[in-house]
């Protein structure tokens, strides 16, 4: 999915500083009022993946030393892109060049603050999902690059080089690093998405506003007041009546969590939403193009539902 359609301004957004590594997990047990944050993670060198020897395939070996990239540094990577990371909860990027001949792959390993960080960034990366069964993670490849999401780890295999590896020595080097990477069962607000309707593929983490920004602007900044802690879940829907829209889904820690995003959301509406209805749970508003939506708590969840077709 290329992402919604974009409303007529962007938000002004302020670079956001990396977010700490200590993740702060939403718990989901089936009802909003109970969503809570997860205790924090054991150390993170306890995470580290082994980054593969040579041995990954006959004839390779490593190219140039390992690179590290912590917190802000990893604009000297992505920049134009790492701002996307670091509000995922950006932790660490390794990345290792490989060589036979005249052929390298890269290895791009990028560790998050826990399993749903990872999670988001993979599908906000993966495009439309084309898979390889053949690698041990979900993903989304082609012969030039794989896109994996394993445990904390979104991974990518860069095959860029004018004499391309084959997919089979790129497969073998994600999957020697994949071996080393734990999984991390958790629950996520994807759970919180009805199925009826919902377009397969269009599934997407939000946990800021760079995230929420390719597919709608309800004001400057953090105006969902996720704080680099909360996750929400998106979706397109088609129901069978035809009407299309888009949902968002946020579990907040508490109802009275819940009843401030919505005051702040209320409050630093973008100017370019008018407000039809607004009452004490919510409110309904038309956007710029004359589309509707709504923004409606109940208890500790807030539905957003916008690009709403007639």
């Amino acid at each position: 999915m290329s992402g919604f359609d974009r409303p007529r301004r962007k938000v002004k957004l302020v670079r956001i500083a990396a977010l700490s590594a200590v993740a702060v997990l939403i718990v989901i047990s089936g009802t909003a009022s109970t969503a809570a944050s997860a205790p924090s993670p054991p150390a993170q060198a306890s995470f580290a993946a082994v980054i593969p020897g040579p041995g990954f395939a006959a004839g390779w070996d490593r190219s140039g030393p390992l690179r590290t990239f912590t917190g802000q540094d990893l604009f000297n990577q992505i920049d134009g892109g790492a701002e996307l990371f670091l509000e995922f909860g950006f932790v660490k990027l390794r990345l290792q060049t490989y060589s036979r001949g005249k052929s390298k792959l890269t290895l791009n390993a990028y560790e998050m603050d826990g399993a749903t960080s990872a999670l988001g960034v993979y599908l906000m990366k993966m495009g439309k999902e084309t898979p390889f069964p053949e690698l041990a993670a979900r993903n989304s490849s082609e012969e030039a690059q794989l896109t994996m999401v394993k445990g904390r780890y979104f991974v990518q295999v860069d095959n860029l080089d004018d004499v391309p590896a084959s997919r089979a020595e790129a497969v073998a080097l994600a999957n020697a690093f994949l071996a080393g990477v734990a999984e991390e069962m958790t629950a996520t607000p994807l759970d919180f998405l009805p199925a009826e309707g919902r377009i397969a593929g269009s599934e997407r983490l939000i946990r800021g506003p760079y995230g929420l920004q390719p597919y709608f602007t309800f004001g400057e900044g953090d105006i969902l007041s996720l704080g680099g802690r909360i996750f929400g879940a998106l979706a397109e829907y088609r129901m069978p009546d035809g009407k299309t829209f888009a949902r968002l889904m946020i579990p907040y820690p508490s109802p009275d969590a819940a009843a401030a995003a919505l005051a702040h959301i209320k409050a630093n509406l973008d100017s370019y939403l008018k407000v039809t209805n607004d009452r004490p749970d919510g409110l309904d508003f038309v956007d710029f193009q004359g589309k509707k939506g709504t923004v409606v708590r109940s208890g500790a969840l807030i539905e957003a539902r916008f690009k709403i077709s007639e």
